[in-house]
């Protein structure tokens, strides 16, 4: 997916091994607001 994102011009992106769930479990920050469309 960084890749992909890459590809398209962004460029803060970058993988994080173990994802979203090792993020999670490093107690790190997650926002889980949605915002209304």
């Amino acid at each position: 997916m960084a890749q992909k994102l890459r590809e398209h011009g962004y460029k803060n992106v970058w993988a994080l091994q173990g994802g979203f769930r090792a993020w999670q479990n490093a107690g790190l920050p997650v926002d889980s607001k949605r915002e209304a469309a």
